[in-house]
């Protein structure tokens, strides 16, 4: 990935990065019993503004590794106490992971958001997007999917200053919705204790959120319709998060249009409120997202800021995967 930025205010920054991803299942003739993935990326950056894509960069100028996924899921772990009749009753339902992934609030457990410059909203609303946890994920019924997991709560570093760490649960449509309807959603709730990003401070934090996304086939393409609203708490102040995306896609595959609008509010203090439009062109971009090559171009308009006045960012970015 190449990636360059700057606001109206004269401050470019640039970031290059390679990376690679290892996935690796362990199965038996009849089964998958295992997988492990990691994702790492050796970056350079010169100079530093937060965009949407790197809102952690700010402490590691110049090289740096950086990890993304690290988790191992465990497929079926009841099996061993169960009856034949119950493990096929139960597949698919109790599943175990443990690692660092997507904090399970949100659209972000099923979209891999990391090589883009449009994110979705956890970033802004708990300081990272992703924890380092441990739980069980699987199917409920043939409707109904869960996730619940218990968060140690520094975000990065898995490190512990006597926070509590985090509980989350997300229910969400399972996966015929989405081959079927074009349509995910989900509800989650989240509570327990964090690491502030800023100055690692312990923050008690509550939060119930709903999410969902529709897709649509027209006939010069595909609409995409997206959407994040939660509402909580940062002891002792209230806190609401607003997302909303609409994105095009034309049929050859080969060129989109997305704009997204955010907004994080706490009581007491200013609103970070922006409204976002970007213009790709693919050079590859097959259905699987297995092989992946384009050009963007974003533009935030930045409508209010907690911290300084706000600004307009400017980011192009080509990005390579497969």
């Amino acid at each position: 990935m190449s990636q360059f930025d700057t606001s109206e205010r004269g401050q470019p920054a640039s970031r290059q990065s390679i990376g690679f991803e290892v996935l690796k299942k362990f199965s038996t003739a009849t089964a998958t019993l295992a997988s492990f993935n990691f994702q790492g990326r050796l970056v350079r950056r010169d100079g530093f503004h937060p965009v949407l894509n790197d809102m952690e960069g700010e402490s590691r100028a110049g090289w740096a590794f950086e990890y993304h996924n690290i988790y191992l899921d465990l497929y079926n772990v009841l099996n061993p106490v169960l009856s034949d009749e119950q493990r096929g009753e139960n597949v698919g339902r109790f599943n175990l992971r443990v690692g660092r992934f997507y904090v399970p609030f949100g659209l972000n457990l099923q979209t891999d958001t990391h090589g883009t410059v449009l994110q979705l909203s956890n970033g802004r609303n708990f300081g990272f997007e992703r924890d380092w946890y441990t739980g069980f994920w699987g199917t409920i019924n043939k409707h109904l999917n869960y996730d619940a997991y218990y968060l140690t709560g520094p975000g990065y570093d898995l490190r512990f200053k006597d926070q509590k760490g985090l509980g989350a649960l997300r229910l969400s449509l399972s996966n015929k919705y989405s081959s079927e309807y074009g349509l995910e959603a989900g509800l989650s709730v989240l509570g327990g204790e964090r690491l502030s990003d800023q100055d690692a401070s312990r923050i008690e934090t509550r939060r119930i959120g709903l999410d969902g996304r529709y897709r649509r086939a027209i006939r010069t393409g595909l609409l995409t319709f997206t959407s994040e609203i939660s509402g909580g708490r940062d002891a002792p102040n209230a806190v609401f998060t607003q997302l909303y995306q609409t994105e095009y896609l034309h049929a050859s595959r080969r060129w989109g249009l997305a704009t997204q609008y955010r907004r994080f509010g706490q009581e007491g203090l200013r609103a970070d409120a922006s409204i976002i439009g970007e213009v790709t062109w693919y050079l590859r971009n097959d259905v699987g997202a297995s092989n992946l090559h384009w050009i963007k171009l974003n533009v935030e308009r930045q409508l209010e800021r907690m911290r300084g006045p706000p600004d307009l960012v400017v980011t192009v970015q080509y990005y390579f995967y497969r």
